[in-house]
């Protein structure tokens, strides 16, 4: 359902304060985070620390490889590294994949018409070719067949 103009839709955003009661943590930790760059909170035009829900779910993540995994923070910032870089890949993957499949769908049009262009006479000779399915097979299009006798 679209949205009326007056539905503006805007990221909420918390105060370190907020932040560190939502997750149960000193906001001493939040500022850490931040500083080794495992979080970058947007700022205020007061220069105030402003978490958006990413942030907080990054944060989370964070807790977890710590407090539950045994990870040290060194090994956070490596971890969401290695997270970074596998989405890329996942992505460069699908375009892989994606061009592949095109190049597939080509080269099987190209020999289904190499097929139909060498053994035309013989289909015509047999009237074995199922003409009104070729007429409409997307390759028809595309593939200019000539009815010439061979003289030999």
């Amino acid at each position: 359902m679209p949205r009326r103009k007056s539905e503006v839709t805007q990221e909420r955003f918390y105060a370190i304060s907020v932040v560190a009661r939502m997750l149960n943590l000193h906001p001493q930790t939040l500022r850490l985070y931040e500083r080794l760059g495992l979080v970058k909170p947007q700022r205020n035009e007061h220069g105030n620390r402003l978490y958006s829900q990413a942030d907080i779910e990054r944060i989370r993540k964070i807790q977890e490889l710590t407090q539950k995994m045994g990870v040290n923070l060194a090994g956070v910032e490596v971890a969401f590294k290695l997270m970074v870089r596998i989405e890329e890949l996942e992505a460069e993957l699908a375009r892989w994949r994606k061009r592949f499949q095109q190049a597939v769908r080509e080269e099987a049009e190209q020999l289904a018409a190499q097929l139909v262009a060498d053994y035309w006479e013989e289909f015509l000779r047999q009237r074995s070719f199922p003409m009104r399915l070729w007429q409409h097979a997307p390759i028809a299009k595309r593939v200019k067949i000539s009815f010439h006798e061979n003289n030999s």
